[in-house]
């Protein structure tokens, strides 16, 4: 794993620094409660850790579904979809224009999403953002790169400092992008572990797989549904497939959406017999926060084996989880069953799973590397 030097030096004894976390929309309006600790902490990336430090931590968010005003609508006729990095909407240029004065006020910004992170890059070459981009990157490499966009990309990345969440992307995105290695590192996710721990012990009689991005391949878990034979929950805004299997019950939920809450999930994940993450073949590291959740609740998980597995060192088949063959429903069906009807199995992966991510899935961790990184970043030489 690529990381960014020691952050637990950085926090301890640099200053505390001034910060500009910049979210999606969707952030703010769950501050009180994820600082009063009612609910996790991971999707503010290591602010909210920060916070408690005692570094000043200003968080804002841009809406890019907002509509757009005169000069988005002409940026978008005059910068064409696909010459555009990935996702980066010119509503959100116009909106990151607009926080411009508040965001210089700061040592360091550090943007959560990689659209967000590439239309501060672009403000920065015009000018407008004087401090250093801190820009959280994942999957750019999923989708198609003419010339143009690869040109305009790599000028982009080489004005921010970027930070994936695993290893699985890194040298191609150095490659791809000609960055050298310092522009860009990994920092290996992690799960509020004050939240996300082990209930009672009670146990219910289902399987439970849950997530919304693209990566997810329900259409491999519908498929080996019948052969796994007991219920299936799955907590999900995607469309499934119909009809679905006898086995197999939807519920509709997403993280913004707040239709189950993040105790209610908490209870569902301690309750169930196995977690399965099924994901498509790809380099990005899907399924991270919902493996660490499920090990950090208790909760043994199967996970489909991709490029993008964020750590080769530490997720061992066999000893903190059960790794399947992508898109390979008969191997999904049996290590599922594994783990629901050895219960040797399932205690090791329960025991050691708990383990795994108490030393190396802890948010605080991600946190610290951060901070190591803003340190880096905000410093005179930099």
């Amino acid at each position: 794993m690529t990381k960014p030097e020691d952050g637990a030096a950085a926090v301890r004894h640099s200053p505390p620094r001034r910060v500009a976390f910049v979210y999606i929309k969707g952030r703010l309006a769950r501050l009180p409660e994820v600082r009063s600790g009612a609910a996790p902490t991971e999707f503010f990336y290591g602010g909210i850790e920060l916070e408690r430090k005692g570094w000043q931590i200003e968080h804002y968010e841009i809406d890019p579904d907002s509509p757009g005003d005169f000069l988005a609508r002409a940026l978008a006729y005059l910068f064409p979809l696909n010459c555009r990095p990935v996702k980066m909407d010119p509503r959100l240029l116009t909106r990151g224009a607009g926080l411009a004065e508040r965001l210089n006020a700061c040592d360091c910004i550090v943007a959560t999403a990689g659209n967000i992170a590439f239309a501060l890059a672009l403000l920065a070459a015009l000018g407008r953002i004087r401090r250093p981009v801190i820009g959280i990157q994942c999957g750019v490499l999923n989708y198609p790169h003419n010339f143009i966009r690869k040109v305009i990309s790599r000028r982009l990345l080489a004005r921010m400092q970027s930070m994936l969440f695993a290893d699985g992307e890194l040298a191609e995105m150095r490659a791809v992008f000609a960055l050298p290695p310092e522009r860009i590192v990994a920092n290996e996710f992690g799960v509020d572990l004050a939240f996300w721990k082990p209930g009672d012990g009670t146990t219910g009689d289902y399987v439970l797989s849950v997530g919304n991005d693209g990566q997810r391949d329900y259409e491999t878990l519908l498929r080996a549904a019948p052969e796994i034979g007991c219920p299936i929950r799955i907590i999900t805004r995607r469309p499934l497939p119909r009809p679905l299997p006898a086995n197999v019950t939807v519920i509709a939920g997403s993280w913004h959406g707040r239709e189950l809450d993040d105790a209610a999930l908490r209870d569902v994940y301690r309750a169930a017999r196995c977690v399965v993450v099924p994901i498509r073949p790809t380099r990005q590291p899907s399924g991270q926060s919902v493996t660490l959740q499920a090990m950090a609740c208790g909760t043994p998980v199967v996970l489909t084996e991709t490029a993008g597995l964020w750590s080769r060192a530490v997720l061992e088949s066999g000893r903190n989880l059960l790794l399947a063959r992508p898109g390979d429903a008969a191997d999904l069906a049996e290590k599922t069953r594994l783990v629901l009807n050895d219960g040797e199995l399932r205690a090791r992966l329960v025991r050691r799973g708990l383990e795994t991510v108490q030393r190396h899935g802890d948010i605080r961790l991600f946190a610290e590397r951060t901070a190591a990184l803003i340190d880096r970043c905000s410093s005179p030489a930099t």
